[in-house]
């Protein structure tokens, strides 16, 4: 298992991580400048990420923040793993998709492009795998710890923020097939390289399932 943000986790180490802990602070300074935590709010919460004396107590006290994703109401959370394939053909998950809890994403011969900024995830933590023959594109959004579990293919990771304190977790499997897959935050759009990497075929189409 490779760690991509290298300061998750440490519920090992006796003491905070000052690292996590200049983090922490700077996730309640953003809520507090766009109004997410009242002054009173921030206050205590301040106070709590400077006198943790462990990585748990650092964690609770970041545990009541608004979550960096969107997380699936409970009653609409899905029970199975969702599978997605697109055999020979070109998958781009935009706004509104859900992200199960296990997921597999498979492209074949194709293309695919999967914005995590824009589904709604079934947990603060993700078992993501990836299968291609030609390309994936993953889009992360900032602040998630991301876990990187196997090394089959070719991947580029793009430097990633420290992951937030008691935010989401994300585990990327990669297997089988090796093509391309890329990982990266949507701060910079992608200059065409979403159709450099598609394959040249004659024909097909894609399917999507569950």
């Amino acid at each position: 298992m490779v760690p991509v943000n290298e300061s998750f986790p440490i519920a090992a180490l006796d003491g905070v991580n000052e690292d996590d802990r200049v983090a922490a602070i700077a996730r309640l300074q953003e809520l507090f400048s766009t109004e997410e935590l009242s002054l009173d709010r921030f206050s205590e919460l301040l106070e709590n990420v400077f006198t943790a004396r462990g990585y748990a107590d650092l964690e609770a006290a970041m545990s009541s923040l608004p979550p960096l994703v969107r997380l699936t109401p409970t009653p609409r959370r899905l029970a199975a793993p969702l599978i997605l394939r697109a055999a020979d053909g070109d998958l781009e998950l935009g706004s509104g998709w859900q992200l199960a809890a296990d997921t597999t994403i498979s492209t074949g011969f194709g293309a695919a492009r999967v914005d995590l900024t824009a589904a709604s995830w079934d947990s603060c933590q993700i078992n993501l795998r990836l299968e291609t023959w030609g390309s994936i594109e993953v889009l992360v959004p900032e602040g998630v710890a991301v876990q990187m579990v196997g090394e089959s293919g070719h991947v580029q990771l793009e430097s990633l923020s420290a992951p937030a304190t008691g935010g989401p977790l994300l585990r990327i499997f990669t297997s089988g097939p090796t093509g391309m897959i890329r990982i990266r935050h949507p701060k910079e759009r992608s200059k065409g390289l979403f159709t450099r990497w598609k394959p040249r075929r004659t024909g097909g189409d894609s399917s999507a399932r569950r």
